[in-house]
């Protein structure tokens, strides 16, 4: 029996329907939203040179343990559009919010999330998310996430990449969300969808599990147990 079980969040209890994992197809879409803030219409240049700053700060492409916070990003972004103004600063949060926005629209729980939760709750088992976050998105903007999907009863207990200033595998957000959930990392489960996720958990002492929904073999990534749905989770946890 365990005595708290953490999450990944993205892919694992929320899926963000019609958007690919690297988000480089909504790039221009996404920039031109911010640019819509100033009634800017970029040009192929300008689209390009942002893209160019959002590769860069991929972890897709460019995988990081530190985490980079959302002025940074945007600062350099803002600039690479030509924003108006010598002090851009105003623009930031607005900006982050309209690139956002393109990303957040189909935000949703799966369908074996909201029973699980539940059960785990009922069985009075602490539960904690740990998420890594892209381009430094803002905490409440996760937080709107967890409230579309239903599942605002994570908000207290959900910590970001940012706000640990570390990207999974680094095993420092997996003690933090220990910390978080009041337990020692060994006494917990966690529960992710990629590499990271299971590598960071046992770098920690967690026992890891890999949710795999999809109908092709899971991968090979030293998990100790491998779910096709979070309907099997509880009979884990309480050891039976």
């Amino acid at each position: 029996m365990f005595e708290a079980v953490g999450f990944d969040l993205g892919e694992t209890l929320i899926e963000y329907e019609g958007v690919a994992l690297d988000w480089q197809r909504e790039y221009p879409g996404a920039l031109a939203s911010m640019a819509s803030l100033w009634g800017g219409c970029l040009n192929s240049a300008q689209i390009e040179a942002g893209s160019a700053v959002l590769r860069r700060y991929n972890t897709r492409l460019t995988p990081r343990t530190q985490e980079v916070d959302c002025a940074t990003v945007f600062a350099e972004l803002l600039c690479a559009l030509g924003a108006p103004g010598e002090d851009a600063l105003p623009l930031l949060d607005p900006a982050a919010d309209a690139f956002f926005s393109v990303f957040r629209r189909r935000a949703r729980a799966f369908s074996d999330v909201a029973a699980s939760l539940a059960a785990l709750r009922a069985a009075a088992t602490p539960v904690g998310v740990l998420t890594d976050v892209p381009y430094g998105m803002p905490r409440e903007l996760v937080l709107e996430d967890l409230s579309a999907a239903g599942l605002d009863v994570l908000a207290s207990s959900t910590l970001t990449s940012v706000e640990v200033g570390l990207r999974k595998p680094n095993p420092g957000g997996f003690r933090a969300l220990a910390g978080r959930c009041g337990c020692s990392p060994t006494a917990m489960l966690y529960v992710g969808n990629e590499q990271k996720d299971i590598l960071g958990a046992k770098a920690t002492g967690m026992v890891a599990a890999l949710v795999w929904r999809d109908a092709s073999p899971a991968p090979t990534w030293g998990q100790d147990l491998t779910l096709a749905s979070l309907e099997w989770l509880v009979p884990v946890v309480l050891g039976r």
